[in-house]
């Protein structure tokens, strides 16, 4: 038997998961819903004092007086479109686990009415071909936090795929460290730290450990003012790779993946019916790749020493090769 006092958490439930604005509830709606669902009569007037309260707590319900039909919940979490954007996020993930997504996603989806879930449900998300998965990976993001939060160190075994293509123990001497910071980049997660036999910082896969444990011993030091982002773009993302100017030259029909490779780092510098010229700062790392992949198609105008690095490459792949 639900306590009286519960009764309008029944009824933010009922709003919560049957009205939106394409679906509104009359009062008697409510009330039909209330015994069906929870076994809770309730007096029009008792309705109508609930709601109140509810938007006495910030919660936003329209009503009567907005479209003369009855109420909805206006305030939710998530709006719909976030939802979609959060389930493909989940589902895309290659760092969670398909049974981990699905749970994921249904908890997502359970912020909206029925009717918009039912509409999100529709929608199929394909998983991409993972990698075997670190089932430690949230207990360690979890730990890290502590222990960043607590400013203590950390242990872990550090781990590595072995030919099996399983994640196995790189050493038998644990990994201690003092974590400053976790984020997330080029699709993996990384605790930014200090080894304790060096004193300068590093990065460590968070799915590369495995039984980490907080220690009874404070950070080593701390690094003051340095900017986590910063160091994600400069050592993670670039690899500790200084960017150059490049000048290539590509056909019209590349434009397009050319500007989703490079984004706003390019600069055209000359355009024809049949050719683009091209300034471009990025890592030496980042044009070789796209080179290479369109090799046939785009030319190196300069630097010198990079077009005569391709040549080179060019030339010992035609002697593995021919």
């Amino acid at each position: 038997m639900i306590s009286q006092k519960a009764t309008i958490l029944c009824l933010f439930e009922i709003l919560k998961k049957y009205s939106d604005e394409n679906h509104i509830l009359t009062t008697d709606d409510i009330r039909k819903k209330l015994k069906q669902i929870y076994d809770v009569d309730m007096e029009r007037r008792a309705v109508y004092r609930n709601v109140d309260a509810l938007r006495t707590l910030g919660i936003e319900i329209a009503g009567y007086k907005d479209n003369h039909e009855g109420y909805f919940l206006i305030d939710r979490t998530f709006e719909p479109s976030e939802v979609r954007l959060l389930c493909d996020a989940v589902a895309a993930s290659d760092m969670i686990t398909d049974d981990t997504s699905k749970t994921i996603i249904q908890e997502l989806i359970s912020t909206q009415s029925v009717f918009q879930g039912r509409m999100l449900q529709k929608t199929i998300y394909v998983k991409p071909a993972s990698k075997n998965f670190n089932k430690q990976l949230f207990y360690n993001i979890d730990t890290l936090n502590i222990a960043i939060n607590q400013g203590c160190m950390v242990s872990a075994i550090p781990l590595s795929y072995n030919y099996n293509l399983e994640l196995s123990p790189i050493t038998d001497t644990l990994l201690c460290f003092s974590p400053y910071a976790t984020l997330w980049a080029q699709g993996n997660y990384y605790v930014l730290g200090k080894d304790e036999h060096n004193d300068t910082l590093t990065h460590y896969r968070v799915d590369f450990m495995k039984d980490l444990q907080i220690l009874e011993r404070g950070i080593d030091m701390i690094f003051g003012g340095f900017n986590p982002s910063q160091y994600a773009r400069k050592y993670i993302i670039d690899a500790g790779e200084a960017t150059q100017r490049f000048v290539i030259d590509c056909p019209p029909d590349l434009w397009s993946d050319i500007m989703e490779y490079f984004g706003s780092s390019l600069t055209v510098l000359t355009q024809t019916d049949s050719m683009i010229s091209i300034r471009v700062h990025c890592i030496p790392s980042k044009m070789k790749q796209w080179v290479m992949t369109h090799l046939n198609q785009c030319e190196v105008v300069s630097p010198k020493s990079f077009r005569e690095e391709i040549q080179q490459i060019v030339f010992d792949a035609y002697q593995k090769y021919w």
